[in-house]
């Protein structure tokens, strides 16, 4: 667990925890120099509890450095990130153990709440995490993983990525071809205006014209930034030593999505069409007309992701 500026919540979360059916072999918890008695309560908390293990920053590092030390740093064979505002499901790591075998992240679905009036929207498709997918949007979010340590070993060296660890992650363990999903709620996930992630739904249903007027007409500034995202897929996928059908297929579409010109967006296009059935969120029937549409149109589509909300 890493915390910063987060005492309101931790009682309730690390009881969650605690009461877990599978034993916890340790609770790490680093903090990023929080200012509001985070750090005096966990201190004080820790005192009663042996299984606790905490470590401090000298400054705020950010939520990736953050995660990232601590993982490093803890003991065990087998990793579950954790908030420090959520609450976890008494079953949680229990059905994990069960389920991992041999792949390195396993996830289940985790289902938003708030208790301070927050929006809050639930969308209960089981997602999609084949890697055609992962690489521009993470569908398993990092407070469900139970995940193997050695998944870090094959973290890029060198400039901090500027995504979040849990989309590094879990781009890594699907271009292996080694992520299981659990049918169950495992996490709940609270929403308020104080979370790193925070962020509030649309109002409403997304009307067709305002998706097609931001895809569309904003399409150069949106498609740098899908060039810049996938310049660092292309870089954590290369030295990979999985040789896998769904990394390669990733890279070809890395080095499409950075290319430029009409013959580049004509590749961009069979390329969409050939993989629809991985691009979208839910499961897509190869078939569909829609499917077939939505594949056409991806090339513009594929930016909405990354627009500012």
């Amino acid at each position: 667990m890493c915390t910063y500026n987060g005492v309101r919540h931790l009682q309730e979360q690390l009881q969650t925890v605690l009461e877990q059916t599978y034993p916890v072999h340790e609770i790490l918890v680093q903090d990023d120099g929080s200012t509001d008695g985070t750090w005096e309560w966990l201190e004080t908390f820790a005192a009663g509890h042996p299984q606790v293990r905490l470590l401090r920053n000298d400054g705020p590092h950010g939520i990736n450095p953050n995660f990232f030390s601590a993982m490093r740093q803890a003991t065990g064979d087998y990793l579950a990130p954790c908030d420090q505002d959520d609450l976890w499901e008494p079953r949680k790591l229990e059905l994990q153990a069960a389920a991992i075998g041999d792949a390195l992240i396993c996830s289940g679905y985790s289902v938003p709440f708030s208790d301070e009036g927050f929006p809050v929207t639930r969308d209960r498709r089981r997602p999609n995490f084949h890697l055609l997918r992962v690489a521009y949007i993470g569908a398993l979010p990092g407070h469900t993983f139970l995940m193997r340590r050695e998944l870090l070993d094959f973290l890029p060296d060198g400039e901090q990525c500027p995504y979040l660890y849990d989309w590094q992650l879990q781009l890594i363990a699907a271009a292996a071809g080694r992520i299981v999903f659990v049918d169950d709620v495992l996490v709940h996930f609270r929403r308020h205006a104080g979370a790193a992630t925070a962020y509030k739904p649309t109002e409403g249903k997304l009307s067709a014209l305002r998706f097609v007027a931001t895809t569309l007409f904003r399409h150069p500034e949106l498609q740098a930034r899908v060039r810049k995202r996938f310049a660092v897929v292309e870089k954590i996928l290369l030295p990979l030593p999985f040789h896998t059908p769904q990394r390669d297929d990733c890279l070809e579409m890395a080095r499409l999505q950075q290319g430029r010109g009409l013959l580049n967006f004509g590749r961009r296009i069979r390329f969409f069409v050939r993989h629809r059935e991985h691009l979208f969120y839910g499961e897509e029937s190869c078939s569909s007309f829609l499917t077939w549409l939505r594949a056409l149109y991806f090339p513009f589509a594929c930016g909405w992701y990354y627009r500012r909300r």
